[in-house]
């Protein structure tokens, strides 16, 4: 029989109207029902339990319902025909009856059916309470955050920075050797600037993440950026019933305090769900730049030596509220605002030592810099899910507003001395003033529709709006204290972006295999508008961006898959903003407003052995891609970086997962992974560059159980040098160490760490020889901290998973 859901598949938005008008449509006899009870082994009801009807000649589903409070269920206005029943809930193993006959006026009673209770397997490791703390699954890994004890007291940063396949270079994430990776917290986009992003990621207590999956190559229904794969922090959402509190205190101590602290507050009762939470941290760090640098133009060489120190603070407060409401037993309308407020400021002393030849001193420029960095980011979000039956077809609609303000400034002083110390010119002394304003606008809507047992459609359709106000005023100081502007030099640049997406995803499983296949399309409108040198640059474009996974399963202990995606990852109105931000009077970046987005193509065959180990082998091939470039000015001598379309980037991986059981007490979960990556460019000041290089990195976690109230865990991770866009990156490495122990009936918290205890991993160099130019920096920030932290809960204990509602995981938004 041919229902609404079928016919869907013609008219993915006029399914949308049919769905919330209609019921499943066939010849009904009212006359014929049935009915049964569901228990336990030892005759406990089990409430909310799937009950679902299924014909039998194509396992088409016919009915749906679920079991009351005393485990009863009740499936009426049936059609006469053949069928089988179904009956599934989380922790028990799922009932299905053999094929029976249903007739006109007839009552079929199944009478008591009980469910055997099951161990949730997850990777061959059976669960009891506490999930693996880093799980493979065939799509994904799944880092659970809140059961790590070298996670507590940490921001989302530090563990970012250290999960399997993922390394950062001075901010700039990358996943397997790739970097634009797409980051988003609780599957939603943050429209931040990259600086911004980081500063929120900082600004994220391990306190408030429930977990964080990786994936690399992801299906139609997300965003198609972010060319090196998905990373989504997924925040703590309190289910129990009652009113539950969870207070958190941290202290850290490296060469400089580190401070945090917490609350977060949830009341559930079966009609509204209220939350709220806030989180502080006062932060102190350090970090230093060695930098060697050669220059020969016009036949003149010059060496550059200079170091410098900043030490940096920042208070951050990030706070939450919303509030779920049960419409009615199928909708629940939810809204939600955050913020982020950020205080710091930063204060730099650096030396540029200038010379004709290698260590001999000819002048010497002595800088000074003070930072105030205040920052706001505000999100409000308007959110409406609609169970449409009970078979698993949801609708959920969304729509997010942000606000965000950057205040930052920025005081230059430089003051240069000759070889004997004398000054012999007059101090350059000048101050940038960057205020920025973005307003950030996205709807979007997705459907979920299971055609029967074994398939399901998704839909969905997004808009967004991005417009960013950005201004640079740069001031000079004169002799009498006050700072005059110099226009030419002062820049204003708005930038506006519009995307809209569509996507059709269908998923299905036949014998063996299963399948995946999807295409999305974007279409992108942009305009960037340097008002004061009233230059604009306009796009419009649109693309399509298909994916496939096919995955067969050989037996028990072996399945193989193959999957192929295409991706474009735009450029961050950051990195398009044209103005000019000095690090000193002879180092700078500047944006560039003609860049264009990259287009990538990943093909990945991956093997899994008994559903835990599990083999990648990818490659990529990336046209146009978008890199940093360090370009040399003959007439100042000074070197800037900017970013720049080189012709190609292609990427060969090999990653190896292997989470091994050493003993009961003691579990390991390893990473293995080596890539080769080869950037060519035709013209980089006037010469082709061609940098490639084979590459590794290794991580290894090992989990203790000392006692039922005791643990322990201990992290070694290691990164051979590699090469991003005309940069060759040094190696580095470094091991962590915590213990863990409970009071209090389990419900206080307390937790020792220590991370990177051979005060490794802070310090990282970067080296680049270009025509006419080389040069080598070395960085190092406050890696070695020791932290405390004590967390402690209260309030009423979970509810047993059968009495849960329904909290299925929002559906993914994301936008670049």
């Amino acid at each position: 029989m041919k229902t609404p859901k079928k016919i869907v598949l013609s008219n993915i938005l006029l399914c949308l109207l049919i769905l919330l008008t209609n019921e499943v449509v066939g010849q009904t006899t009212p006359s014929i029902k049935l009915v049964g009870k569901v228990t336990t082994i030892n005759n406990e009801t089990l409430p909310y339990a799937n009950v679902i009807l299924f014909n039998s000649s194509d396992a088409s589903i016919a009915k749906g319902s679920i079991t009351n409070e005393e485990g009863v269920f009740a499936l009426e206005n049936l059609s006469s025909g053949n069928y089988y029943l179904s009956i599934s809930i989380i922790g028990f193993k799922t009932y299905q009856s053999e094929v029976f006959v249903l007739e006109q006026n007839q009552q079929k009673d199944f009478g008591t059916i009980k469910l055997e209770e099951e161990s949730i397997m997850l990777n061959a490791i059976s669960l009891t309470g506490k999930k693996a703390l880093i799980q493979n699954k065939a799509d994904k890994i799944v880092l659970n955050i809140e059961n790590s004890i070298l996670a507590s007291g940490n921001t989302a940063l530090d563990i970012l920075n250290k999960a399997p396949g993922v390394s950062n270079r001075n901010g700039t994430l990358s996943l397997v050797g790739k970097t634009n990776v797409l980051i988003l917290i609780n599957g939603k986009q943050t429209y931040l600037s990259p600086e911004q992003l980081t500063t929120l990621l900082e600004s994220t207590q391990s306190s408030n993440i429930n977990s964080i999956e990786i994936m690399t190559n992801p299906p139609a229904k997300y965003d198609a950026a972010g060319n090196a794969g998905i990373i989504n922090i997924i925040m703590k959402k309190n289910k129990d019933e009652g009113t539950n509190v969870n207070v958190n205190l941290g202290y850290g101590q490296g060469v400089y305090r580190k401070t945090n602290g917490g609350i977060a507050m949830n009341h559930r009762n079966k009609s509204v769900n209220l939350f709220g939470s806030y989180d502080y941290s006062d932060n102190v760090n350090f970090g230093t730049i060695d930098i060697d640098r050669f220059t020969q133009l016009s036949g003149e060489s010059l060496f550059f030596t200079s170091s410098s120190f900043e030490r940096y603070r920042f208070k951050i407060h990030n706070f939450k509220v919303g509030t779920d409401i049960n419409v009615t037993p199928k909708s629940t309308l939810g809204f939600m605002a955050s913020g982020n407020l950020v205080t710091g400021n930063s204060r730099i002393r650096a030396r540029n030592d200038i010379g004709s030849q290698m260590q001999q001193l000819d002048s010497t420029v002595v800088g000074s810099t003070v930072g105030r960095y205040p920052n706001k980011y505000l999100t409000f979000n308007l959110n409406y899910e609609l169970k449409l039956d009970t078979i698993g077809s949801n609708l959920n609609m969304s729509y997010d507003y942000t606000l965000s303000n950057k205040d930052e400034s920025f005081e230059f002083g430089n003051r240069f001395l000759d070889a004997n110390g004398t000054e012999f010119r007059d101090p350059n002394n000048f101050r940038n003033l960057t205020p920025q304003d973005a307003t950030i606008h996205v709807g979007k809507a997705d459907l979920s529709l299971p055609l029967n047992e074994k398939s399901k459609l998704e839909s969905g359709l997004k808009f967004s709006s991005v417009e960013t106000d950005n201004v640079l005023q740069f001031d000079t100081l004169e002799m009498d204290g006050s700072y005059v502007n110099d226009e030419s030099r002062s820049n204003q640049f708005i930038y506006r972006e519009e995307i809209t997406a569509g996507y059709v995803n269908y998923n299905s499983q036949f014998g063996s295999y299963s399948m995946q296949v999807g295409l999305r399309a974007e279409r992108t409108q942009s305009k960037g508008n340097s008002v004061t040198n009233n230059n604009i640059v306009s796009k419009t474009y649109t693309n399509l961006f298909p994916t496939l996974s096919l995955q067969k399963k050989i037996d028990e202990n072996n399945t193989i898959n193959v999957s192929y995606g295409r991706r474009i990852d735009r450029p961050n109105y950051a990195s398009l903003n044209p103005f000019v931000y000095y690090i000193d009077e002879y180092t700078f970046r500047f944006g560039n407003p003609f860049l264009n987005p990259q287009y990538t193509d990943s093909y990945t065959l991956s093997y899994m052995l008994k559903n835990k180990y599990k083999l990648d082998l990818n490659y990529s091939n990336t046209e146009d891609v978008i890199a940093n470039i360090i370009l040399t000015d003959p007439v100042t001598n000074s070197i800037s970086q900017t970013d720049a379309n080189l012709n190609g980037f292609k990427s060969y991986s090999l990653n190896i997962n292997a989470p091994i059981k050493i003993a009961n007490w003691w579990e390991t979960y390893n990473n293995f992974s080596m890539f080769y990556n080869q950037y060519n460019s035709n013209n980089i000041e006037g010469a082709p560059v061609q940098l490639e290089k084979m590459a590794w990195q290794a991580s290894s976690n090992h989990s203790f159980t000392i006692d039922n109230r005791s643990s322990a865990e201990f992290r070694a991770n290691y990164i051979s040098p590699n090469v991003y866009g005309v940069l060759n990156l040094e190696a580095f490495y470094g091991i962590d160490l915590g213990v863990n122990r409970k009071f209090l009936d389990n419900n206080m918290n307390v937790q020792l760490s220590v991370s990177d205890i051979l005060n490794t991993w802070g310090g990282r160099g970067v080296n680049s020889s270009q025509s006419g130019s080389n040069f080598n920096v070395f960085r190092t920030y406050d890696s070695r901290v020791i932290r405390l932290s004590l967390t402690y809960k209260f309030g009423n204990v979970k509810l047993e998973s059968a009495k849960k509602r329904d909290t299925a995981r929002e559906e993914k938004n994301r936008l670049n």
